[in-house]
């Protein structure tokens, strides 16, 4: 899936760090479904707000693949 908003390494960064943050994190995802959720709750909407704080969950930045420089001299 393409993201409309492709998030960079440090926006992935912080959201790392903000995963840390538990009772934030909660809170959130308690104010998304109160936002995101219609009356009564759609389970494509559910599974969607889930989906993303799962994604929060084990968000880490993109790694550097690649060979490292080393000076061969």
């Amino acid at each position: 899936m393409t993201a409309l908003m492709p998030l960079t390494n440090d926006e992935r960064s912080r959201l790392q760090r903000l995963n840390q943050q538990k009772e934030v994190v909660f809170a959130l995802k308690k104010l998304f479904l109160n936002v995101c959720v219609e009356n009564p709750a759609s389970n494509e909407a559910l599974t969607k707000v889930n989906k993303a704080f799962h994604d929060l969950e084990v968000i880490q930045p993109a790694s550097q693949t690649g060979q490292r420089e080393e000076n061969l001299v």
